[in-house]
């Protein structure tokens, strides 16, 4: 008989923020109506619902409920391979107001201004109802003012970079 592998901290912290998003998904319409009134972090924080949602989580990982917050803004998706960066080159296109408001994302210095961008973007970006991995997604948004900025660089990396479902490039015929 085989015991499973131990996952890692970063797949268990995915799995534990999906669970976090399908309690939320479960709430009447009444408590949620509740969270979305939330303007900040903090507002979130202080409501009994949250805690009811975030259970243990909330208690390790101070900063959740900036997770929480963006909540209402796009429907879950698990993926195995979501990638926020290429989420939004795809949803919001190659414009320049898009790189723009990408760059500004990428410059957040705090959580609060983290926030706002985030809120702004995903508005856009989900307009359409497009859905994110909230595993994912959250594990980025928590970690993203780590000191290395390994968040932005694979952000700026998946926005940025070529995707292999551009149409190949035609061959010339040499003379």
């Amino acid at each position: 008989m085989s015991e499973a592998l131990p996952s890692s901290p970063a797949a268990q912290l995915c799995t534990d923020l999906r669970a976090v998003r399908a309690r939320y998904d479960k709430l009447p319409r009444g408590d949620i109506a509740v969270l979305r009134r939330c303007r900040t972090a903090e507002e979130i924080a202080v409501e009994g619902i949250y805690w009811h949602i975030g259970g243990p989580l909330a208690q390790r990982q101070r900063h959740l409920s900036h997770v929480v917050l963006l909540f209402p803004l796009a429907p879950q998706s698990a993926s195995d391979r979501f990638s926020f960066g290429r989420f939004l080159s795809r949803e919001l296109g190659d414009t320049d107001g898009a790189k723009l408001r990408f760059r500004r994302l990428l410059a957040s210095r705090d959580r609060q201004e983290l926030d706002h961008r985030m809120m702004a973007i995903l508005r856009l970006a989900c307009a359409d109802k497009a859905p994110v991995d909230w595993g994912a997604l959250g594990k980025d948004i928590l970690w993203f003012l780590s000191e290395s900025g390994d968040t932005r660089r694979r952000w700026a990396q998946d926005f940025y970079a070529p995707t292999s479902d551009l149409p190949a490039a035609t061959s010339v015929p040499h003379a």
